[in-house]
């Protein structure tokens, strides 16, 4: 019974080591106040099925399945309010507050008026294995997370691509 509690007990450590998934039903408490909700939750089982089915041929769907190789999960909350509900950056005070781990560090912050942008990368072995979004602005409020490692260099190629495809459209 011990050797099952221990092996137990390291499984949740290894677990939480190796995962940044923040616990976003925090935001549940505003959600109520929001005229328009919208929740994305995949995890690495549903990013790979989901992927499954671009052609690795085309530039666009072959960048978008390098990016999302070694990804491991992608959460989204995203809530729409009345300008007397919209909520105050001290309200995500029980979210700013799981960030308080050391390896979670702000790499952008914006603050212009009534609009606050944060952005964060949580760090595992000196290597970005998670992100951390939080737009408030114009009675918006969005949260991303995304967790496991992408190489950013595939990221910017995926941007490349897709600033190269708009404009041969006729796009800018």
């Amino acid at each position: 019974m011990m050797r099952k509690l221990m092996l137990a007990g390291l499984m949740a450590i290894a677990t939480t080591a190796a995962g940044q998934q923040l616990d976003l039903k925090v935001l549940d408490k505003l959600a109520v106040k929001a005229k328009s909700t919208t929740e994305m939750g995949m995890d690495e089982t549903s990013l790979k099925a989901a992927t499954s089915i671009l052609d690795e041929k085309k530039p666009a769907e072959g960048a978008a399945r390098k990016v999302t190789e070694g990804v491991k999960g992608f959460f989204l909350r995203s809530y729409e309010f009345k300008k007397e509900d919209t909520p105050k950056f001290e309200d995500l005070k029980p979210l700013m507050d799981q960030l308080k781990a050391p390896s979670w560090s702000r790499f952008l912050l914006n603050v212009e008026g009534d609009e606050h942008t944060e952005i964060w990368w949580h760090l595992a072995n000196g290597q970005i294995d998670g992100m951390l979004l939080i737009s408030l602005e114009g009675g918006e409020l969005t949260v991303m997370n995304g967790i496991g490692v992408s190489n950013l260099e595939n990221l910017v190629k995926l941007s490349d691509l897709g600033l190269s495809q708009g404009s041969s459209r006729g796009e800018k």
